[in-house]
């Protein structure tokens, strides 16, 4: 009976069920959190949301909340890990977005784990490799771009690049816009070695060891140094199980640096147009949240799964019923029961009319004298 209703869910469904289950053997929990939370909790981290239009509303109290529109910051919030004791948790959770474009509102289905406690090379390996794990159960064609953002943070530094034009130079970064990026680096005082170095930076991206090798060529400081240690640590491990096939290292990988302050990473299928998986090291939230802790995680866009299976999903139904008012519907359960009873529980839907849209394997009209076939409409 469990093996029928588990074949009866979408097959994104099934996924979900089969990634719950692999990140409960890594010793993750299940977190759960309500729809609302206070508007301050985002209002005060809003760099930190992936979109920032909040959905909000007044209850009965008067207090302003949110429909929540990410699900880290509460974990966040909420951690029970400290120094001497880590947390590992996974959720799915629907978050809700006020569409700038459209105007309109949005439900995100999200799943995704956080790990938050003092962390180390072991740590990052494991939420890296269930996000491999994760994009593999989705499709046999997948990959995936990881990058550092101490990498960068320690070369601008270095370079003594102004706080107040790095989210420019970050976003011709990571659009790949290097002509845009040599325009706005020459209409500064940046001296021309330091333009140069950044360009080279800028360029780095392919098989993760040859770029790594190219990286530490141009690190001049030892933050950059021990940002690309990091990453050939957590490469190594993930070498291990094949897992470095799947990557390539991108350091135009820079987007949510507001959010994420160490690795991060991005995670693709085939099918999908951007990113499906998203994730990294988010300590600075944590320190915010005054938590000198470690915290690195991801999340996976579950809608986005809907739109990949919808070209590869088949009928909708595999035998549609037609009957008319003068059916024998005593005649008709049986019949239709005897089918859903076939082949491990096949698809049966009895309806008067073809619905709209809707996808057969098999069209029957119900008779005195039993089905007759109408055709096939998969």
């Amino acid at each position: 009976m469990e093996q029928d209703v588990t074949q009866a869910l979408r097959r994104e469904e099934q996924i979900a069920l089969a990634l719950r289950a692999l990140y409960e053997q890594y010793g993750f929990r299940k977190y759960r959190m309500g729809k609302f939370e206070e508007y301050e909790l985002y209002m005060e981290n809003k760099n930190f949301l992936k979109n920032p239009n909040i959905i909000t509303f007044h209850d009965l109290d008067g207090k302003l909340m949110a429909l929540k529109p990410d699900v880290t910051l509460s974990i966040a919030k909420n951690t029970r890990a400290n120094a001497h004791s880590s947390e590992k948790v996974y959720y799915q959770e629907n978050v809700y977005w006020l569409e700038k474009q459209s105007g309109g509102y949005k439900e995100v289905n999200q799943l995704g784990l956080e790990s938050i406690g003092r962390l180390d090379a072991l740590s990052y390996y494991e939420v890296l490799c269930l996000a491999q794990e994760t994009l593999a159960a989705i499709s046999g064609s997948h990959w995936m771009q990881v990058s550092h953002i101490g990498f960068w943070v320690a070369l601008l530094d270095g370079l003594s690049i102004e706080e107040g034009m790095r989210r420019e130079l970050f976003s011709c970064i990571h659009g790949k816009r290097l002509h845009e990026l040599r325009t706005l680096l020459e209409g500064t005082n940046t001296a021309p070695f330091a333009i140069e170095l950044i360009m080279q930076a800028a360029s780095l991206c392919g098989e993760f060891a040859e770029t790594l090798a190219a990286a530490r060529r141009i690190a001049i400081s030892n933050g950059m140094t021990d940002a690309l240690n990091e990453l050939e640590t957590v490469y190594g491990l993930l070498e291990q199980k094949g897992w470095n096939r799947r990557m390539t290292l991108d350091f135009s990988l820079v987007n949510d640096c507001d959010y994420y302050d160490g690795l991060i990473f991005q995670g693709y299928v085939e099918g999908v147009p951007r990113a499906l998986l998203s994730g990294g090291y988010y300590g600075r939230l944590m320190r915010k949240f005054g938590r000198n802790l470690d915290a690195i995680g991801f999340a996976v866009y579950m809608n986005e799964l809907d739109v990949l299976f919808r070209s590869q999903r088949g009928a909708d139904v595999d035998t549609l019923i037609l009957y008319d008012d003068q059916a024998d519907v005593n005649a008709l359960v049986m019949q239709a029961d005897s089918l859903r009873a076939k082949g491990g529980g096949l698809r049966v839907r009895v309806e008067k009319q073809v619905p709209e849209g809707i996808r057969c394997e098999n069209i029957y009209r119900f008779t005195g004298a039993g089905l007759e076939e109408v055709g096939k409409d998969a």
